[in-house]
């Protein structure tokens, strides 16, 4: 997948994205391809790195949203790392850094 770079290093599976914009159009397939990763790896720990993200919606933080809570289900850990200012600010105003991780 052209959005997301893959690192599975045994106990942990490093998900970076490439694009700068994560909306609506394009987090359907992303919640279904990182659910199937997810699912298949052994790695107890789930890293979604942000570090190329600088446009976030409302739709993009309600799949994270339900990506945190499908991965808690498995048994497993989510944190999201590298995030920008502009995405900080956005998880800070609706309230829910702490809730997803972000680091």
């Amino acid at each position: 997948m052209d959005f997301i770079n893959t690192n599975d290093e045994g106990n942990e599976l490093r998900l970076q994205f490439l694009k700068d914009g994560l909306v609506f159009s394009n987090t359907s397939f992303i919640l279904e391809y990182i659910e199937k990763l997810v699912s298949g790896s052994g790695a107890d720990r789930i890293v979604l790195d942000l570090g190329a993200v600088t446009h976030i919606d409302s739709s993009a933080v309600g799949m994270l949203i339900t990506l945190k809570q499908g991965i808690g289900k498995m048994g497993k850990s989510m944190r999201l790392a590298g995030l920008t200012d502009n995405v900080r600010r956005i998880f800070k105003f609706l309230e829910i850094s702490d809730f997803i991780n972000a680091a």
